[in-house]
């Protein structure tokens, strides 16, 4: 079995205006502000456990929060703020993280250092999947607000992408997807991957589809490859490593990757990952959890969790845990592209 490699995980916001000049936008070439946010994974050294990173980005955060941001760069634009803000980071081999400004819109930066646009939107439409058991709910006809994230190499037609994406958008929208041809079998996984190829068809470079079926599961595909995810939450009690008894609403986030199931069009139910993790969860959700982890961190609980899952579920190639919505660590396997 692959050894993965753990991460801190750290997260900060700050309020801060800008002006974009030469958008393509015309609104954003007029003075406006976001609540920005900074997501950043770090390959986890003994040092970090202790707080450093998050430490450290506070503070490189609260430089700019409150800040007039055409005073400090020239350009305005995403890919500057974060370069600047990864600068003051020193952030290791392997890290990745993502700048936001805004829910819709910014960038992330994967592995290997490579920088990605992004932008997010969001479809309500209809459909069943053909080919599930008999009495599985899925075969039913129902309906989901699907979330779509389209990640596209930086400086790589981001005007062009949001025209084409309407056009795209417009043939999802209020459908029912299995009516559309190429989504006779219309999965999270199938559909990102028919928009990755309509998009490709328009001539739009791409580094990664995702979709949210909800709001905790989804799947992304980059071309070649499909990863599933499924979120869950729980809460529990936990001693901390100075003695203090304390409790989290921890969240718990799944990430697959396996071949496509050709006739079932998905790569994992996500029931059937639900299933097969349940007696973990059991043991977690409202437990104290101070016999199966005595050292009292995230981390040892991260262990114990991923101790317990992998033989469950082979096809796991990460997995989050998050303490607070600004906290957590992540084991994850070797993985290239963006990540978020």
């Amino acid at each position: 079995m692959k050894a993965g490699a753990h991460h801190d995980w750290q997260a900060r916001g700050f309020e801060a205006s800008r002006q974009v000049t030469g958008a393509t936008d015309p609104r954003l070439q007029r003075r406006h502000g976001h609540s920005f946010r900074v997501e950043v994974c770090d390959p986890l050294h003994e040092e970090c456990s202790s707080g450093r990173l998050g430490d450290l980005l506070s503070n490189v955060v609260e430089q700019l929060d409150y800040q007039d941001l055409d005073v400090l760069f020239s350009q305005r634009h995403d890919a500057e703020i974060w370069h600047w803000i990864e600068d003051r980071l020193d952030l290791a081999p392997g890290s990745h993280g993502c700048l936001a400004s805004g829910p819709r819109q910014g960038v992330v930066r994967d592995t290997t250092g490579r920088l990605h646009g992004w932008m997010r939107d969001r479809f309500e439409s209809a459909h069943f999947l053909p080919n599930v058991p008999a009495g599985h709910k899925c075969g039913r006809l129902h309906g989901h607000g699907f979330e779509v994230v389209l990640f596209f190499p930086w400086e790589g037609q981001a005007a062009q992408l949001k025209t084409r994406w309407e056009r795209l958008h417009a043939r999802l929208h209020g459908r029912c997807l299995n009516e559309l041809s190429g989504l006779d079998i219309p999965t999270s996984e199938i559909l990102a991957s028919w928009i990755w190829f309509r998009l490709q068809e328009q001539g739009q470079a791409l580094s990664q589809v995702t979709v949210y079926e909800t709001t905790s599961s989804g799947s992304s595909f980059d071309g070649t490859r499909y990863r599933i995810w499924k979120e869950q939450s729980f809460d529990s009690a936990l001693r901390s490593p100075e003695g203090v008894l304390w409790g989290h609403t921890y969240r718990l986030r799944l990430g697959l990757s396996a071949p496509l199931d050709e006739m079932m069009g998905w790569t994992q139910d996500f029931g059937e990952v639900k299933r097969l993790f349940d007696p973990v969860y059991r043991e977690l959700d409202h437990q104290p959890l101070h016999d199966k982890v005595p050292a009292g961190t995230t981390l040892a609980l991260l262990d114990w969790v991923l101790a317990r899952t992998r033989s469950l579920l082979p096809a796991l190639d990460r997995l989050d845990l998050y303490d607070t919505p600004s906290s957590g660590k992540v084991w994850t396997l070797p993985l290239t592209g963006p990540v978020r």
